[in-house]
């Protein structure tokens, strides 16, 4: 199974397949994006003036990519406040092994706004980086469209040693598999994602 046709050179391990990844991380995906999608709505009824997904160029000692972060929604009522989106409902599955391409895959956990990707790539290739940054997290705002209700943009990255942290945001899973497919590209023999807060189970 191709796991996104037509973007992704990357295959998945028949264990994987039965699971159907596609539907699976869309699943994951789409049940955040909802209550974000409500989220908002709320912190807009409870202001006059206010935004959500909000871009900001953050302090020099930020360790984020760029020093670029996406607020989940600011109030502006006289005094601006920053509000961050605090899930109510996290799913949760079994862990799954797999592979992707010729990279060994598991999945512990797979929280939208609190993905880990550990890795053995020494040095993730800049360029291609910087290239899904920019499409995924779009500083110049070059996909934004004024109509939409939400931006479909990641909201941060951390890069560490063998370790990409990512709040998704209203990114779609095309970004999650891209980011995997980059990985690969690198040559990563192993692939491991979780979450950095460990969650009780409150969905399924």
């Amino acid at each position: 199974m191709r796991v996104k046709p037509g973007l992704a050179k990357g295959r998945v391990s028949r264990q994987l397949q039965r699971r159907d990844p596609t539907a699976f991380v869309a699943r994951i995906c789409d049940h955040y994006v909802d209550q974000f999608r409500a989220f908002a709505e709320q912190q807009r009824a409870s202001c006059t003036r206010g935004a959500s997904e909000v871009k900001i160029q953050l302090s020099e000692q930020s360790e984020l990519f760029d020093r670029l972060y996406c607020v989940d929604f600011i109030k502006n009522d006289g005094a601006q406040e920053i509000v961050e989106l605090q899930p109510e409902n996290i799913l949760t599955f079994e862990p799954i092994v797999g592979t992707f391409s010729k990279a060994s895959l598991s999945i512990e956990h797979l929280r939208w706004d609190d993905v880990l990707i550990r890795h053995d790539v020494d040095a993730i290739p800049c360029d291609p980086l910087s290239h899904w940054f920019q499409l995924w997290f779009d500083p110049e705002d070059e996909r934004h469209d004024p109509n939409a209700e939400l931006s479909g943009i990641i909201h941060s990255m951390l890069l560490q040693a063998h370790c990409v942290s990512i709040d998704f945001g209203s990114a779609s899973p095309d970004a999650f598999w891209d980011i995997l497919q980059l990985l690969e590209d690198a040559e990563a023999s192993r692939i491991e994602v979780s979450s950095s807060r460990a969650e009780a189970p409150t969905g399924n």
